[in-house]
């Protein structure tokens, strides 16, 4: 589905050799990851250091698909080296003793060793290093069904919160090791998983077709109770067996229903599920919209569009990652407020929380933990890099007989259909089409969203579009598509409030910005007469993508994209007003 090979430009493009140079490159940081499956450092607190590894391993390999960094390539090597130099001779691999394993996180962080080794096994192009990661993986695995299971430890007792439903994460690697291997016991244990369905308190399939929100499922952790279901995914992905797939498919249209944001995360009561459709407008000191929730939900998304091709689910991705998590990335370099610590840290290269009304950023650091020498790192730190390659990746995908363009991301996305290689290189205005002669395939470009109109022509002929796209047939070499946006204002209105968004960007006040917003008081804007506000297009600023302002009763109240707003880390910000 994803491209074979793609170069981006434009934001994504600066946002990775961003995120390349000042975490992912970090061997240290990488080092001191690998440590902690050595000391035994999560027992005293329960604790999820041993997550770090493998879920940052994700992300930067995801990184590598799009950026094709030799130097990258060289520290995951490294990375994955010291790892696998961390496992027992009997295959274990974990940050707790064996006295106190399998317990609080344990099952969650063994989960991100295998999904970390499976992501660099995608990109290893070495055999033997390959070979000795599959052997890593099956030995890893064995040791957990050797212990946990039918007859054995419950799985859902191997958890301290949230119905264990981190632990029945661990679903997804199990499947994908079974589809690499073939080995029964992992298929075994992946149905093991799913009988228990996936929390003590309740089972979650049930849940879903006894049409209860995920605000109402008997534990709301956000980010744990997607994995869950992204596991689920795999699992019909596998077996082609439909009820799973219809219960991943309702769980996400009654979450994009009842817990979607004007950024693109969920979750308005720190990291739960909790209504945010609705609450979202309610001013809020605590944390809220965490970038772990806004980087699953986007995973989740990208693979149930995959397997529908339903444009909803593409656009949803899209307002996630150019909001809540473009604007998470600390291109200033703030320092970050620990909770645990009481005082300001220097800042991670992540914001762990994004404010939706009258909030600021840098509120928090999600999943705070200190290494052994007492630097610190956090779960939001490792995940975030995922989303960012993650987005561009998706923007132009294809299955077996079309290409799709999902968003005019300027770039070249090249596909090999057949032992063929096809390139799409879109520019402003067009995208061209390299083939080999012969070559045919039909091509499905965006019509883009309710904020952004996107017309699109082949050979001066205009199509009408269907289900969100354009529909060329018999594409092939040489083919210039003609491409066209316009932005158009929108407005949401919800509890008394509103929100604007314009071209896939949700719009945001920033205190610092002028004096026309003030937060906790209330906006007035000047109506046109058929109830539009009134604004003019400004110059966008340094660091900014979209700037406008707007007629108020207080004066011009300026307006940008949320991204970049509040980037100083004490601002105030507020999308609804």
């Amino acid at each position: 589905m994803f491209p074979a090979k793609s170069s981006v430009k434009g934001d994504f493009s600066r946002y990775l050799d961003i995120i390349q140079s000042r975490q992912l490159l970090d061997r240290e940081l990488w080092r001191k990851c690998v440590g902690v499956f050595s000391s035994g450092i999560d027992d005293d607190d329960g604790g999820w250091r041993g997550e770090y590894w493998g879920k940052m391993m994700r992300g930067a390999c995801l990184v590598f698909s799009v950026t094709g960094s030799d130097e990258l390539y060289s520290v995951l090597t490294q990375a994955v080296e010291g790892l696998l130099s961390k496992q027992e001779p009997d295959g274990r691999i974990s940050s707790y003793s064996r006295e106190k394993e399998f317990y609080g996180w344990d099952i969650w962080a063994r989960k991100y060793v295998m999904t970390g080794l499976q992501h660099y096994y995608d990109i290893c192009r070495d055999e033997k290093l390959k070979e000795r990661i599959m052997n890593s993986l099956e030995a890893h695995a064995d040791y957990i069904t050797a212990h946990i299971g039918e007859g054995k430890i419950p799985l859902l007792d191997t958890g301290l919160w949230w119905g264990s439903v981190n632990s029945a994460t661990i679903l997804e690697p199990f499947v994908r090791l079974y589809k690499d291997t073939g080995k029964p016991s992992y298929l075994e244990f992946a149905r093991y998983i799913i009988s228990t369905g996936g929390c003590s308190d309740g089972n979650l399939i049930d849940c879903v077709f006894e049409g209860k929100a995920p605000f109402e499922f008997p534990e709301t952790k956000a980010y744990e109770t997607m994995s869950f279901f992204e596991g689920l995914l795999a699992y019909y992905e596998l077996t082609g067996e439909e009820y799973y797939l219809d219960a991943v498919k309702r769980f996400v249209h009654s979450l994009l229903e009842t817990d979607f944001t004007a950024i693109g995360s969920c979750g308005c009561t720190h990291e739960l599920f909790d209504n945010s459709t609705l609450r979202q407008t309610e001013p809020c000191e605590k944390i809220m919209q965490e970038t772990c929730v806004t980087v699953t939900l986007m995973r989740l998304l990208a693979r149930v569009f995959r397997i529908t091709g339903e444009k909803e689910l593409f656009d949803a991705l899209q307002k996630s990652a150019l909001n809540a998590l473009a604007g998470a990335l600390n291109i200033n370099g703030y320092d970050q407020f620990s909770n645990e610590k009481k005082k300001y840290l220097p800042g991670m290269v992540f914001d762990s929380y994004s404010p939706l009304c009258d909030g600021a950023r840098a509120r928090g650091i999600g999943g705070f933990k200190e290494f052994a020498d007492g630097s610190h790192f956090g779960c939001c730190a490792c995940i975030a890099s995922a989303g960012f390659a993650l987005y561009p990746l998706m923007c132009v995908t294809q299955s077996d007989t079309e290409i799709r363009v999902n968003a005019l991301t300027e770039g070249e996305f090249t596909f090999e259909r057949g032992g063929e290689s096809i390139t799409l290189k879109v520019t402003e205005g067009e995208i061209k089409v390299s083939a080999p002669e012969g070559a045919s395939f039909n091509l499905f470009v965006t019509e883009g969203t309710d904020s952004l109109r996107i017309t699109a022509s082949k050979d001066g002929i205009a199509l009408p579009a269907k289900g969100g796209y354009y529909r060329f047939e018999g594409v092939k070499g040489g083919d210039i598509i003609r491409v066209s946006a316009r932005d158009i204002l929108t407005e949401t209105v919800t509890g008394g409030k509103s929100s604007f968004a314009l071209g896939g960007y949700t719009l945001a006040a920033d205190e610092s910005r002028g004096d026309a917003y003030i937060p906790g008081e209330k906006t007035v804007f000047i109506r046109n007469g058929d109830g539009s506000i009134v604004y003019k297009t400004l110059p966008a600023a340094d660091g900014e993508h979209i700037r406008i302002s707007a007629n108020t009763e207080r004066g011009e109240l300026i307006l940008t994209d949320y991204a970049s707003s509040g980037q100083d880390g004490r601002s105030r910000v507020s999308v609804w007003f």
